[in-house]
């Protein structure tokens, strides 16, 4: 009983190892075996090449693909993966391991794989931008309200730092945001660490907040508690992609753009404009922008001048010029009423005049529009945070009331919406602009 063996299989050979633990030389039927085994090996190898298209040397056949499985390769992720959402579409990909090539024998060329879509590039772009996400998400909502509520300054690091959370953890360290935001030689530079120190405690509450164990570390508020936090009641239009030189360009350029990006939240898309009139939205006042975004109208033409806004100019006409419904309009319009003369007879009789007045101005966007996404989970979120707190106080500070006058597309539209509410004032196109000129627009109700 002292000659007990054991066979051990190490290393591709089989050992004979004793009871003492010392290790002889294999034996010449162990040996055999082990051939034997490799031999086998190879040979349902070679089958499986045989069956994925390829010889049993390992090379593919010209012209052979491999067999669809009906599943992605583990580094090939279609660009839906997400569904329209960034963080979560990062985190996927980072989990998914890279394939550069197909495992096999040495020598094989990999398979080509189709180029996965960048999440970050916006779909109105052309080219993905090789350094990475050159773009943040940005509801206009949230824009006007930093514009009203004077927190463009927190507001953009708040941005900023969304760009950097690119995995959607929603926390970030205090000193790799400074290694980030305040080294010169960072192409994402934005202010010294005095500035980042005076920035933090503004936005404590608002935009972000301090872990109570780790003071060094910073949890980002999400859209919903931000929104909420600047008075608004509800997220209208789409976003939009803003750019990240928006955000390191200047606190004024920041400003002009978060203006910007509430027109072109509201501008139709290419379908919608195809079927109405142009890609500009409806006219809206600029009294109506400053109640909105707190910006005077010498500010709103300064930030359209700097950033090269498109403006369309509307124009309504009349009836007929006469002294007492000419008293009448003035009372109505103000300065906005003029003497328009037909001379070519496109209102009516050659010559006439008619009354006229100038309607609001429309915009054209600038910034790419994005999936809605989680609009309507945020806007629900919203109806929670206000039901909990102080609906009246909120509701009145973000509300868009209905201005006195209504646009539609079409005079159809148009005279079904003045059928139901008689004592309203509606507008439709009468021309398309041509050459960059004024839209003239016709007229139901209103008086004089």
């Amino acid at each position: 009983m002292d000659h007990v063996f054991a066979q051990v299989y190490c290393c591709g050979v089989c050992f004979v190892l004793g009871m003492d633990g010392s290790c002889t030389s294999p034996t010449a039927q162990l040996l055999a075996a082990n051939r034997r085994l490799h031999q086998l090996r190879a040979a349902a190898q070679a089958q499986r090449q045989a069956v994925a298209g390829g010889d049993p040397a390992g090379q593919p056949r010209p012209g052979a693909v491999p067999q669809n499985t009906g599943h992605p390769a583990p580094g090939v992720l279609p660009p839906s993966v997400g569904w329209g959402s960034q963080p979560l579409t990062a985190v996927l990909r980072r989990l998914a391991p890279a394939v550069t090539q197909d495992e096999g024998p040495a020598g094989t060329p990999p398979w080509p794989h189709p180029a996965s879509t960048r999440p970050g590039t916006p779909p109105s772009a052309g080219a993905p931008d090789p350094a990475g996400e050159a773009w943040v998400k940005l509801y206009p909502d949230i824009g006007l309200g930093l514009l009203r509520q004077g927190l463009t300054a927190p507001g953009r690091l708040w941005l900023l730092l969304r760009f950097l959370d690119r995995e959607g953890r929603g926390t970030l360290r205090i000193d790799i945001i400074e290694q980030q935001l305040t080294n010169k030689s960072s192409t994402h530079y934005l202010c010294s660490k005095r500035q980042l120190r005076n920035l933090l405690p503004a936005g404590e509450g608002i935009f972000w907040v301090r872990d109570r164990r780790d003071r060094r570390q910073l949890w980002l508020r999400s859209a919903a508690r931000v929104a909420h936090a600047l008075a608004i009641p509800r997220l209208s239009g789409r976003p939009v992609a803003l750019p990240l030189a928006a955000l390191l360009g200047g606190i004024g350029a920041f400003r002009a753009h978060l203006y910007a990006a509430f027109h072109s939240g509201r501008a139709r898309t290419a379908a919608a404009a195809a079927a109405t009139a142009g890609e500009a939205a409806r006219p809206i006042a600029r009294a109506t922008l400053a109640r909105l975004s707190g910006v005077g109208r010498s500010s709103q033409r300064a930030y359209e001048a700097r950033l090269g806004l498109p403006v369309q100019a509307h124009f309504a006409v009349g009836e007929v010029a006469a002294p007492a419904g000419q008293e009448a309009s003035a009372w109505r319009h103000g300065r906005a009423l003029f003497l328009f003369k037909d001379h070519r007879g496109r209102q009516g009789r050659r010559g006439a005049t008619y009354l006229a007045w100038q309607l609001p101005n429309s915009y054209r966007g600038l910034h790419a529009q994005q999936p809605q996404g989680r609009q309507k989970r945020i806007n629900r979120q919203l109806k929670d945070l206000v039901m909990q707190g102080m609906p009246g106080n909120v509701e009145a500070a973000g509300d868009l009331s209905r201005p006195g006058r209504a646009y539609y597309p079409n005079g159809k539209l148009a005279a079904k919406a003045f059928n139901r509410d008689p004592q309203g004032e509606v507008y439709w196109p009468q021309s398309q602009p041509r050459r960059g000129r004024f839209v003239l627009w016709q007229r139901l109700g209103g008086g004089g």
